[in-house]
């Protein structure tokens, strides 16, 4: 019964003033055209084109000082246009979804602040300048300055960071134990350009490039050799298909920087582009949305094209089985390729990446693990292992141990920059 009697009055207030909707609306017609319409414009020419009228034309916030003003004693503080908002009020609830305390402490916009203090007057003059430089018939929304910056999206998200590592052993002539002296410098560049509309298409783009050296005595055939060689680029484009799958398509290019020997000998084991591995695959990816900064990734790839290529006529390249023309060969088969990075506890992190190709005539996979303490923003260690298996290789790369697995491990440590 409380909220009847309320509603009544205002519904009262309201036909009472229903014969005045017509005249505003036509005064703030007119007020336009006039603004509109002068080409040169009078100073002493007095006209009202206030900027408070859009109250009237968005009817669905509730303004409270209406309803106060309504009920207060001071009759000239209720104006024409809040009876008919008033009447809006009583006459049709259902359009009035908001209220203004909702915003009241909410920035909407970003803008200037001497935008929200300007006046009517201050309108007025920015309205006058425009009619009398520019246009005749209409005002463009681009002529008038209201303070407002509007900023384009960028869903490109970059990211890098560079590491430089260095270990160093020194033994005497008489050292008791013996020992080899040795010193190792690893450096390390990864970058990331990864494009997310956060509506359905991702595109991930890495670059992986690691180069290591080391030095030794008792190598009488070279002063250093490379212990750590990579130069990897992958990318991979997707677009939603449903909750945390996409198509995908992957691809990825790798081979390395610098000639590869072993020590005491100066067979050419590899070189630039001696192998070049390139694969395309298509299919679908996995990825969940983790907390933290972590991601995880797991795509099937049931079809992949892999082609390895061989830059050099040297015969001591090893090579694998079945090329053409002893430079190049293709397969085709499907892969499966997992990606992630977790923290561990603060400052420990992990990153992981597997691949698996199979031709259903040999298997080539790679498991590869970094875990990474940051002593500091620009002090770290890695402690890095990779596991390979390659069947298509000839036997006298067999093992008798590991068969035709192969093994990598080393811990670094040293200066880091990230960017």
């Amino acid at each position: 019964m409380k909220r009847i009697i309320p509603i009544t009055v205002l519904w009262l207030l309201a036909i009472t003033m229903q014969a005045q909707q017509s005249r505003i609306v036509e005064r703030y017609i007119d007020s336009l055209k006039l603004a509109m319409s002068l080409k040169n414009l009078d100073e002493n020419i007095d006209y009202d084109v206030s900027p408070y009228y859009y109250q009237m034309f968005f009817p669905s916030t509730y303004y409270s000082n209406v309803t106060r003003n309504a009920l207060s004693l001071d009759s000239t503080s209720f104006t024409p246009m809040n009876l008919q908002l008033l009447r809006i009020y009583a006459s049709r609830p259902s359009l009035v979804s908001h209220y203004d305390e909702q915003f009241k402490n909410e920035a909407l916009l970003e803008a200037n602040k001497s935008a929200s203090n300007r006046t009517n007057d201050d309108l007025k003059k920015e309205i006058s300048s425009v009619i009398s430089s520019n246009s005749k018939d209409r005002i463009d929304k681009d002529d008038i300055d209201i303070g407002l910056q509007v900023v384009k999206p960028n869903f490109w998200k970059t990211a890098g960071n560079f590491s430089l590592k260095f270990t160093q052993n020194y033994f005497s002539e008489n050292w008791y134990q013996g020992g080899n002296n040795n010193q190792t410098m690893l450096a390390t560049l990864n970058l990331s350009a990864i494009y997310n509309d956060t509506k359905k298409i991702t595109w991930e783009n890495r670059l992986d490039v690691r180069l290591g050296f080391v030095t030794s005595p008792s190598d009488t055939c070279h002063t250093f050799i490379t212990n750590n060689d990579k130069l990897q680029l992958n990318t991979k484009l997707g677009v939603k298909a449903a909750k945390n799958w996409n198509y995908t398509i992957s691809g990825e290019a790798k081979t390395q920087m610098m000639p590869g020997y072993r020590a005491n000998n100066r067979l050419k084991f590899s070189d630039f582009l001696s192998p070049l591995d390139v694969s395309l695959s298509i299919g679908m990816d996995y990825k969940p949305k983790l907390k933290n900064g972590n991601n995880l990734s797991l795509a099937l790839l049931p079809l992949s094209y892999k082609m390895r290529f061989i830059n050099s006529h040297n015969e001591n390249i090893h090579k694998t089985n079945k090329f053409v023309n002893r430079r190049w060969k293709q397969d085709f088969g499907s892969r499966l390729e997992f990606n992630c990075k977790f923290t561990i506890v603060k400052n420990l992190s992990w990153r992981c990446r597997s691949y698996c190709f199979s031709s259903f005539e040999y298997v080539e996979a790679e498991l590869e693990n970094v875990f990474t303490f940051e002593f500091s923003k620009y002090i770290s260690t890695d402690v890095y292992t990779l596991w390979r298996f390659d069947d298509n290789r000839p036997m006298k790369y067999y093992d008798d141990n590991l068969g035709y697995f192969q093994f990598k491990e080393y811990i670094t440590l040293g200066l880091k920059y990230d960017f």
